[in-house]
């Protein structure tokens, strides 16, 4: 599902003069299977821009559509009848989802958006899709199924969080934060897990203030400052713009980019971490045989 958006515009308080946009005439397109970044400070618009793609937020100015929803409709019948379905597509995980678990066992948690969506499933088409979700996560469903999901470790409560949202088979993935409180060996793993979820056609979004996490997975990222879209592009074209965004801390592999041009040592590389540190040896390599 390709997401364009066109000037769109929120405010929290639309009647307060004289206006604070929380979103301020922002224009992307995401493309269908992209693995896109949204970067920014706290109070940047991220959030806002998020809950604006299953319609967590109403579009108040502008233009945007998901796929094949319009959800700029000033139609309300014709806005509301979409709801739905377009939330069934576009699952949206918030920060520390693990805190949002509150059923009896991992089956119910699961099963809970799936029942509500398709509520003409029976019960072994729902067991299947839930058994399917979990395995998706790398959890094994006999042996969590019946557990309480606060009995869980906290990696594994957020991969059920994170299956309550994949049962329905969404076509784009949001979250929020998702790296957040774990620790680098937990960060490897979701991201891993993340990719493995592209499967060629679901995009995945992510907001982070982890710059490395996004530059090691982001196609493309977009930069957000006081609700304003103030870059787009790649993670080189994002982080090798010479230019500062506040409150935001580069990348370390760029930080000693930076450090090392600061000394005359150009690497030209992509910033990625397994190839800076290719680049890194074969210049020393080429240093020292000179």
């Amino acid at each position: 599902m390709r997401i364009i958006c066109k000037d769109l515009t929120y405010s929290y308080d639309p009647k307060k003069k004289p206006a604070v946009y929380a979103l301020n005439k922002v224009s992307l397109t995401i493309n269908e299977g992209e693995f896109f970044g949204i970067i920014g400070q706290t109070g940047s618009g991220k959030s806002t821009l998020i809950q604006h793609l299953n319609a967590l937020l109403p579009v108040q100015e502008g233009f945007l559509s998901v796929g094949e929803f319009d959800l700029s409709l000033k139609d309300k019948k014709k806005y509301k009848k979409q709801l739905k379905e377009l939330r069934s597509k576009v699952g949206m995980v918030f920060q520390y989802p693990e805190y949002q678990l509150f059923a009896e066992s991992v089956f119910d948690d699961v099963a809970f958006g799936l029942k509500n969506f398709f509520p003409n499933l029976n019960a072994n088409e729902v067991a299947q899709r839930v058994a399917n979700a979990l395995n998706a996560v790398g959890l094994n469903y006999y042996e969590v199924k019946d557990k309480s999901p606060f009995d869980l470790s906290g990696g594994q409560k957020r991969r059920v969080a994170i299956a309550g949202v994949l049962v329905t088979d969404p076509e784009v993935l949001v979250l929020d934060e998702p790296v957040a409180g774990l620790d680098p060996a937990g960060k490897k793993e979701l991201m891993a897990l993340l990719h493995s979820l592209e499967n060629g056609r679901r995009t995945i979004i992510i907001v982070s203030h982890d710059m490395d996490e996004v530059l090691e997975n982001c196609s493309r990222i977009a930069v957000m400052q006081q609700g304003e879209l103030v870059k787009i592009g790649t993670p080189e074209e994002v982080f090798n713009s010479n230019q500062s965004y506040a409150g935001l801390n580069l990348p370390v592999t760029v930080q000693v980019n930076n450090l090392l041009k600061e000394r005359g040592i150009n690497l030209n590389c992509n910033f990625k971490t397994e190839q800076f540190i290719c680049d890194l040896e074969r210049f020393f390599k080429k240093t020292t045989n000179n």
